[in-house]
């Protein structure tokens, strides 16, 4: 290839060129691969980082589910004893009317 297809007698001035044109086609083909193989372990990467916030979504969903019923259980266990203090006073009230009402009566002769 160093010598002229038309003249075989003289060099050909193109080869040098034609040398340096191959190699760059050569190196944009490879970057084209090597860019391509990145855009897809990319999309692919981004694919599982999407899955995987759905699922992330999901399971807060559940927790926060679970977190309101825990929180619901607790305020009803804590407003047990206020209840039953409520319903002992509100008894002992009506034990002592009942005792003042039936005092009365019985100073009146009933």
């Amino acid at each position: 290839m160093d010598k002229c297809i038309i003249n075989p007698e003289l060099d050909c001035i193109g080869s040098a060129k034609v040398a340096v044109l191959t190699e760059r086609v050569e190196r944009l083909e490879e970057w084209r691969d090597k860019s391509s193989k990145f855009h897809n372990d990319f999309y692919d990467w981004q694919r599982t980082q999407i899955a995987r916030d759905a699922r992330l979504d999901e399971q807060l969903k559940t927790m926060i589910a679970d977190i309101s019923k825990v929180l619901a259980w607790q305020e009803s266990q804590q407003a047990k004893p206020a209840k039953r203090w409520d319903a002992i006073t509100d008894k002992i009230v009506w034990a002592v009317l009942a005792a003042v009402i039936a005092f009365l009566l019985g100073r009146i002769g009933l």
